[in-house]
C-alpha cells in the first residue's frame, strides 16, 4: 500500500502489516453491500408505508409522488459531484460523511410533524444512500480484476436485496403492529453501524491526476463526458429502469391498497414476493450473461419486464395473485442496473471512472424522480377526473411501458462490449 494510501485513511484505522489488498478489497466490498441493503431499504420502504404517510401527513396522490420523489431527486443531483469525490479522494471518506448525514435525516423523518419536514428529511436519505452503490461499482472497479469485476457486483446487488426484502412483509408487519414511526426508528441504527463500518473498513484513494484538478475543471470534465456518443445508448436505458423501480419503491403499496384494498402486513407479504422476484433475477442474470453476451441479456430481460407492464395496461385489476406476479415481473428491470454500469464502464477511462459511473447514475435516480413524480401526477388527475382506480393504475402502467420501448430503440445500436 502506498503513502497516498495511508494518508488517505482515517485517524486509527491504519491496516496492521499483515493485511493484504485482497482483505482491504473483500472487508471494504462486505461493509459497502451492507450499506448498500441499507440504501435498498429506504428506496422501497415509502410503498409499504404509503397510506399510512398520507393519512398522518395529510397528502395527496401528488402530495405523496412529490414525498416519494424528493429522495431519488436528491440521489440523483448528488451522482456527479460524489463521483468526483471519488476520482479524487476514494469512496470511503465521502461515503463515511453522507452516511453520518443519513443517520441525522433518518432520525428527523421518524420525528417528522408533517409533510414538509419529512420531505426534507427525505432529500437528506437520498443525499445518505446516493454515494453507496456507485461507491460499490467504482471500488470494486479498482480493486477487482475485469474479470472478477461482473460477477462480484452482481452478486453484491444480490445480496442487497436483502434491504429491500426488510422494507416489505417485516416492516409490513411492524406497522401495523407499533405504527411505522417506531419500525422507522430501527433504520437510523443501521445508517450509524454503515457509516463507522465504512468509515472504518473501505481504505482507498482517489487518482493523483484528478487530485490535481480544481472542482471547476472536473465538473466541466464531467460534462464533457456526455460528449462520447455510445454513452447515449446507455442513458436512455437508464432512465427507463425507473419504469420498474420507481413504481416498486414508491406507487406499489398504493395500487394493492386502492385497487385490491389491502392492509399494510398484506401489502407487506404482496411487496415481498416483489423483493424475492428481483433477488432471484439479480442471480439469474450472470448466468444469462455467460451462456449469451452482455447485451443481449439486457436487451431480452427488458422486453421481459416490458411485457408485465403491457399486461397490467390490459388488465389492472385481474387479481391479486395477477397483478402481483405482473409487477414483479415489471420491477425486475431494475435488476439490470450493474449490467448497464459494465457496458458503461468500458466506455470510461479510469481515471475518470467515478464521473463516468455518476453520470450514468444521475439519469437513474433522475428517471426514478421523475417517474415517481409523474405517476403522481396520473393518479392525481385519475382522481379529480374520476377515471376509477383501476383505469388510473392502467394509465400508470401504460407510460412505463411506452418509457422502456422508447429507451430500447437507441439500447439496440450500443456497443456490444462492456464486460470483458
Amino acid at each position: 500500500m502506498t503513502g497516498d494510501d495511508l494518508q488517505a485513511l482515517p485517524t486509527g484505522s491504519a491496516p496492521s502489516p499483515s493485511t493484504s489488498p485482497r482483505d482491504v478489497a473483500t472487508r471494504g466490498i462486505a461493509v459497502l453491500t451492507f450499506a448498500f441493503a441499507l440504501s435498498q431499504f429506504f428506496r422501497s420502504c415509502l410503498a409499504v408505508m404509503a397510506p399510512e404517510l398520507q393519512h398522518d401527513f395529510g397528502l395527496s396522490p401528488a402530495g405523496y409522488g412529490a414525498l416519494s420523489s424528493s429522495f431519488f431527486l436528491a440521489f440523483a443531483v448528488a451522482q456527479i459531484p460524489v463521483g468526483i469525490a471519488f476520482d479524487r479522494y476514494g469512496v470511503g471518506r465521502p461515503t463515511a460523511g453522507l452516511l453520518a448525514v443519513g443517520a441525522v435525516s433518518s432520525i428527523l423523518f421518524v420525528l417528522a410533524p408533517n409533510g414538509a419536514v419529512a420531505t426534507l428529511a427525505q432529500v437528506g436519505l437520498g443525499l445518505a444512500c446516493a454515494p453507496v452503490f456507485m461507491g460499490l461499482l467504482h471500488f470494486a472497479s479498482e480493486q477487482l480484476s475485469e474479470r472478477d469485476y461482473t460477477h462480484v457486483v452482481s452478486k453484491s446487488n444480490a445480496m442487497g436485496m436483502i434491504g429491500a426484502l426488510c422494507a416489505t412483509a417485516p416492516l409490513g408487519w411492524a406497522t401495523e403492529l407499533v405504527g411505522w414511526r417506531p419500525s422507522m426508528a430501527v433504520s437510523a441504527l443501521g445508517m450509524v453501524i454503515a457509516a463507522w463500518g465504512v468509515w472504518r473498513f473501505v481504505r482507498d484513494t482517489g487518482h493523483a491526476e484528478a487530485r490535481s484538478a480544481s472542482w471547476p475543471s472536473m465538473l466541466t470534465q464531467s460534462a464533457r463526458l456526455l460528449g462520447l456518443v455510445p454513452l447515449w445508448t446507455l442513458i436512455p436505458l437508464c432512465v427507463a429502469m425507473s419504469a420498474g423501480t420507481a413504481f416498486r419503491n414508491a406507487w406499489s403499496g398504493p395500487y394493492l391498497a386502492d385497487v385490491y384494498g389491502l392492509s399494510s402486513a398484506s401489502r407487506g407479504v404482496a411487496l415481498t414476493l416483489l423483493s424475492v422476484a428481483g433477488f432471484l433475477t439479480a442471480f439469474m442474470l450472470p448466468v444469462l450473461v455467460r451462456r449469451s453476451t452482455l447485451k443481449t441479456a439486457i436487451l431480452a430481460w427488458s422486453c421481459l419486464s416490458m411485457s408485465g407492464a403491457v399486461m397490467l395496461t390490459l388488465w389492472p385489476a385481474s387479481g391479486v395473485a395477477s397483478g402481483v406476479a405482473m409487477m414483479a415481473l415489471l420491477s425486475t428491470i431494475g435488476m439490470l442496473h450493474p449490467l448497464v454500469m459494465a457496458q458503461g464502464r468500458s466506455l470510461i477511462p479510469p481515471s475518470k471512472r467515478g464521473r463516468g459511473l455518476g453520470l450514468l447514475n444521475t439519469f437513474v435516480f433522475l428517471g426514478s424522480a421523475l417517474t415517481s413524480w409523474g405517476y403522481g401526477l396520473i393518479a392525481n388527475m385519475g382522481h379529480l377526473q374520476r377515471w376509477g382506480e383501476p383505469a388510473t393504475y392502467a394509465a400508470i402502467f401504460l407510460s412505463a411501458a411506452v418509457l422502456v420501448a422508447a429507451a430500447l430503440v437507441p439500447y439496440v445500436f450500443s456497443p456490444a462490449q462492456g464486460h470483458h
